[in-house]
Formats: structure tokens, C-alpha cells, sequence
């Protein structure tokens, strides 16, 4: 079994465990006849800001053979770290309360609008799938906060531009124009390295009208332990208890 496969079969197991105990948690409220948030199911729609770090991007000059055959060549300068890029997605939520202040959720997202990284490399989050588990907590009749941890399956989308650019203008050397393109040989092809990662998240909601619910949160989606590069997330997402 691959790691991937593995991944999923973790992410899987986790999610239906916690959604098991919640209905057994809820079944015994109804029994001891109390009222809470134990077994509340919940879903949302939101929009993400996904704010790339520690991006090293490589520029070469690349040649392509009439035979298919691929070749690139260093340039003088064409390392630069750190690169962030800031994108856009879009992501629903499932989840569940296990108690009154325990809950767990699946997030699916999908990228919407790109970033290029100095005109060469465009990026943009393919998808990402996330489980978390945390305490939520009232700090008013209106208003709760909340701190979630858990795991995240991603994928980049990329897209390696021809772009010119000077270089060695402030070297002392003559400032020569290179046509570059992102290395393919000495960056990983999809941008990342990994496809899992620990995620977590910070965030608080208020009650609109009865049922639903406003929410903001800010956290780290991945960290991508080939390249080290970080995704962090800032999300608005409308939820809706049932």
C-alpha cells in the first residue's frame, strides 16, 4: 500500500470514529433528558485566502530539443528565497459535535484564482482535504471561539512560464536579460514534495438567526516537509446546525 493510500485510510478512520461517539454521546443526553450541543450536525460554505511561504524559486534558462529532449542551464543570481504568492479557494465543511464542546469536521477545498511568483511560476491549490478535532467554547450568548488541530491532504497546481529578467544590477557586473523559465530539475514539478500534513486552526463564530452561524478562522493548512514551504489560510465561511 503506498503512502498516499495510507493517508487516505487514516484520514477515513479518523473521521468516522468521532461521528460514531457523537451519536452515542447524543443517544445518552436523550436518555439523562438533557439539552446541548452533543450530536448537532453542522455543514458550510465558505471562501479561503491561501497565502504561500518559503517558496524557493529557481530560474534557469531551458532548452527544448526537437526530440523531445530537455536541457537547462544555471543562471547567475536565479535563486530566490523566500517567495509568497497569495491565492484564492472555495470549501465546504461537514461536522459533528461529540459534545457540548468537542467537535469534529471534514474540509474539502478547491482553488479559484492564482498567483505568479515573479511573473515565471504560477500557483494555485489544486485541492486540499482536511480533518480536524477541537474545543469550541461561548464566551457570549452570541459569540464562540474555537482552536482545531488535525490533518490535511493537498495538491498545487502549476504552471512554468518563459519570462524575461535582468539580473546583476547590483553586483558590480555589467546587468545582463536572461529568457528563464522554473527549473524542472531543481524544484519539485508539482511545487510540493509531500501530499499530507498536520494542520491547524484559530477561529471564532457568531449567531445570525437561528440555525446559522458566521465564522472566521486563520490558521496553518500544511507544511510541506520536501520543500518546507507553508500554506497558511484564512477562511469566512457561513454554517448551518442541524
Amino acid at each position: 500500500m503506498t503512502r498516499s493510500s495510507l493517508a487516505w485510510l487514516f484520514l477515513a478512520l479518523m473521521l468516522v470514529s468521532p461521528f460514531n461517539l457523537a451519536q452515542q454521546t447524543a443517544k445518552a443526553s436523550d436518555l439523562l433528558g438533557t439539552k446541548g450541543k452533543a450530536g448537532t450536525n453542522y455543514a458550510s460554505f465558505g471562501f479561503a485566502l491561501n497565502e504561500f511561504r518559503s517558496v524557493e524559486l529557481i530560474l534557469v534558462e531551458a532548452f527544448d530539443g526537437t526530440d523531445g529532449s530537455y536541457a537547462e542551464q544555471s543562471i547567475p543570481g536565479g535563486r530566490f528565497f523566500p517567495e509568497t504568492a497569495q491565492t484564492y479557494g472555495m470549501f465546504g465543511t461537514i461536522g459533528t459535535y461529540i459534545s457540548d464542546y468537542v467537535r469534529t469536521e471534514l474540509r474539502l477545498g478547491t482553488g479559484i484564482k492564482s498567483d505568479t511568483i515573479r511573473e515565471a511560476l504560477e500557483v494555485n491549490m489544486h485541492y486540499w482535504y482536511a480533518w480536524y478535532m477541537g474545543a469550541v467554547y461561548p464566551l457570549t450568548d452570541y459569540m464562540s471561539v474555537y482552536g482545531q488541530y488535525g490533518v490535511a491532504l493537498y495538491d498545487a497546481h502549476v504552471t512554468r512560464k518563459e519570462t524575461r529578467i535582468t539580473l546583476g544590477q547590483n553586483s558590480g557586473r555589467l546587468p545582463v536579460t536572461y529568457t528563464a523559465r522554473p527549473s524542472r530539475w531543481q524544484m519539485e514539478e508539482e511545487l510540493f514534495g509531500t501530499k499530507f500534513s498536520t494542520s491547524w486552526l484559530v477561529g471564532a463564530e457568531f449567531d445570525l438567526i437561528k440555525g446559522w452561524r458566521l465564522a472566521v478562522d486563520y490558521g496553518r493548512l500544511l507544511r510541506d516537509t520536501d520543500t518546507n514551504i507553508k500554506v497558511y489560510q484564512g477562511n469566512v465561511h457561513f454554517r448551518f446546525e442541524f
